[in-house]
């Protein structure tokens, strides 16, 4: 894996600490079923262990699982639904991935698109699309306003610049990640929720923090330590028996790609969907800012 962004997800200690990752709403995978034109071929950019690709394997005819990092493919092969004999894993940036295995029926990026060139990445998809092709951007695998988003908001405004020199502008961040919306005619916008709460021990969801970006371990260095203490502090107010029960937020974006060139015609940025789905507020007010 080069060193542009994302770069740490090649990290064999970020990949291993992606197992406490919360799973997405069962909703949500019912959604993909709903939006998809056909059940043939899914296509999984960014995959990682294939959180997408492995529970949809059984309803689609093929999936093609990519990822640049080596290390992801091979945790993936590993978990349960890994080693399905529909399942293509494959090793590669999702700009430039061979494309057997197409045409596309249905396209998923989860927690992946903010990472891609999108310049390179879309007319790739583009050309590999079928008819009524649907692209589906993933966003948000974390508590959905927990006990304790405020104190995390404060967590994050201190280590945020801590680690990346940058300050934490939640607001910011959600805007950026949603610049892959000029590329497509948009169909619709999602919240969803677990329907049960999901149960995770502190240590585990402070290792989950080190499976994202801006905490990977390599990131933090001799800090991680005092990131692991002050966060532990801050959670255990909050847990019953060092166990932590919070609900998962998960959005979906899906349309389709704009032809070559459209994407510029009306282009300076998103295109707003109103009324569509749940709840249309803005993703920068409803979730706690993802360092992934």
């Amino acid at each position: 894996m080069d060193q542009r962004g994302g770069s740490s997800f090649s990290e064999t200690d970020v990949v291993a600490n992606y197992r406490y990752r919360p799973p997405y709403p069962d909703a949500v995978f019912r959604k993909l079923l709903a939006i998809a034109p056909r059940s043939e071929h899914l296509l999984d950019i960014g995959c990682g262990p294939g959180k997408i690709s492995r529970p949809l394997a059984g309803a689609f005819t093929s999936v093609t699982a990519v990822d640049p990092s080596e290390h992801m493919v091979a945790l993936g092969r590993s978990l349960p639904g890994g080693n399905a004999g529909n399942i293509r894993w494959i090793e590669s940036f999702a700009e430039d991935f061979p494309t057997n295995g197409g045409p596309f029926d249905l396209t998923v990026a989860a927690a992946s698109i903010h990472w891609m060139d999108h310049s390179r990445l879309f007319p790739h998809l583009l050309a590999n699309a079928a008819p009524g092709h649907v692209m589906a951007v993933i966003s948000g695998d974390e508590p959905f306003e927990p006990p304790w988003q405020s104190d995390w908001h404060s967590f994050l405004g201190k280590w945020v610049p801590e680690v990346t020199g940058q300050p934490f502008d939640h607001h910011k961040k959600s805007e950026g990640t949603r610049s892959y919306q000029s590329h497509l005619n948009l169909h619709g916008s999602e919240h969803f929720v677990s329907e049960r709460p999901f149960e995770q021990s502190v240590a585990d969801f402070i290792s989950c923090q080190h499976s994202r970006d801006t905490f990977a371990p390599s990131k933090l260095g001799d800090r991680i330590a005092s990131f692991d203490a002050e966060l532990s502090e801050l959670l255990r107010s909050y847990s019953d028996d060092d166990q932590l029960s919070f609900i998962v937020g998960t959005r979906i974006v899906w349309g389709e790609i704009k032809p070559i060139g459209q994407e510029t015609l009306l282009g300076l940025g998103a295109i707003p969907v109103a009324g569509h789905g749940r709840d249309s507020r803005p993703d920068a007010h409803r979730r706690a800012y993802r360092a992934a």
